[in-house]
């Protein structure tokens, strides 16, 4: 078979909408992530081999799984010649198996090292050889066969097992979610953000772990570009900072967005009382836990973006990240965000684009939202809004999700002293 580059194939990021969907244990920890992937304009269907060894070139190393999931890619013999990495796996739609053809490249593929999930759920029975060939299933709610219509679980038949891990899809409440788990799924596909009936925090409360963790990077070693990064992790903790320092008490002139900034005008020593007193508060309900992480991407998300932001300047990033990171401030608190802001000035620019949806920064804010909708015709249109390529876009999502891959690494490394109690 002749290689990509000699079809004069184009660059897979230049032409798919690549979206994605963490993957959230029953404890509300991300131990995934799903990659979705459509042609931005049909009909530019790519071999899936192409496909995946482009992703391969931009690829960030991590233990955790990573979901691939080409939808409208064409399965040939190209996805033989992919050097898997090895927390890949990609996806095959279950109805694709109706096809001999289909199912002897599934059992040659797996043969060759790479690594499956299947999608869905097939019409009859696989056969053992091609079930083997498949580590994960996902099955969207609707398709439960061990869920009822009111959402109870419904019993299985007598000596009925499993036979491979199973992830939900398609799950809207939090509700919906608890009881997947209770029926023994792994895990979800993304989290309901939109859901208004999981109760919120209703107190700005930051992460218990990171906070003491903080703590003690901030006693050890002052190091005040240490201690920022760590606090840009925690949008709740971010938020607080610099709401106090741009509260009446701190004459800092014009309004402070950047938090290394923000530590300089307290000075180490009032940062490290300032963290000691919030540890006090610290520890959140536990469903808090996916709507911060959610924040923390938007704002990585976003400050790639700065560049697209016309006559921006040094504070741009710092704007950009803070309009991310604080836009689900309302969903993690329960409170409204211009309550939340009060008198403090924030920025015009951060506060027009996460209250009233209008301003420069805007657009970036609707495109990770489209993102997280895996609505690639809203991604191709505040795009092109944006003039933005589509392969920046995919950059700035890779990059992004590599930052909080490592955050996930390390929380998931978190000594158990560290770990927070749900209350």
């Amino acid at each position: 078979m002749n290689a990509p580059e000699r079809l004069g194939l184009p660059d897979a990021l230049a032409t798919l909408s690549i979206c994605y969907a963490p993957l959230i244990d029953k404890h509300r920890r991300a131990i995934g992530t799903r990659l979705t992937m459509l042609s931005a304009r049909s009909p530019d269907y790519l071999p899936v081999g192409h496909i995946l060894q482009q992703l391969n070139t931009v690829w960030a190393e991590s233990d955790a799984s990573v979901l691939i999931a080409p939808l409208d890619a064409t399965f040939d013999d190209s996805l033989l010649d992919w050097q898997a990495p090895a927390n890949a796996l990609l996806e095959v739609a279950a109805i694709a198996l109706r096809d001999p053809d289909m199912q002897r490249l599934v059992q040659r593929a797996r043969r060759r090292g790479i690594r499956m999930a299947l999608r869905g759920r097939p019409d009859v029975p696989l056969p053992p050889a091609l079930t083997a060939c498949f580590e994960y299933s996902l099955i969207h709610i609707a398709e439960d066969r061990r869920r009822l219509k009111d959402g109870r679980a419904r019993r299985a038949p007598p000596n009925a097992v499993r036979r491979m891990p199973f992830i939900t899809t398609g799950v809207r409440r939090v509700v919906d979610l608890d009881e997947a788990y209770e029926r023994g799924a792994m895990a979800s596909v993304g989290w309901p953000i939109g859901d208004t009936e999981q109760r919120p925090n209703c107190r700005l409360r930051p992460d218990q772990g990171n906070l003491m963790e903080l703590l003690r990077v901030a006693s050890e070693r002052p190091d005040l570009g240490g201690i920022a990064q760590r606090i840009r992790r925690d949008p709740v903790l971010a938020f607080k900072l610099l709401r106090m320092v741009n509260s009446g008490a701190f004459a800092s002139g014009e309004p402070v967005t950047s938090i290394p900034r923000a530590i300089r005008v307290l000075g180490h020593d009032k940062t490290l009382r300032w963290l000691s007193l919030s540890l006090e508060t610290a520890a959140e309900h536990i469903n808090a836990l996916p709507l911060m992480r959610a924040a923390t991407l938007r704002g990585l998300f976003l400050e790639q973006l700065a560049g697209t932001v016309p006559d921006s300047g040094e504070d741009t990033r710092d704007e950009l990240f803070a309009a991310g990171a604080f836009s689900l401030l309302d969903r993690i608190t329960g409170a409204a965000i211009p309550r939340l802001l009060g008198p403090v000035a924030m920025g015009t620019r951060v506060t027009d684009a996460i209250v009233h949806r209008r301003g420069p920064y805007a657009a970036h804010l609707a495109l990770i939202e489209a993102i997280e909708r895996s609505d690639p015709m809203a991604i191709r249109r505040h795009a092109d809004a944006m003039s933005l390529p589509i392969y920046d876009c995919n950059q700035a999502l890779l990059r992004a999700l590599a930052t909080t891959q490592k955050l996930d690494a390390e929380q998931l490394q978190r000594p158990e002293e560290m770990e927070f109690a749900p209350v």
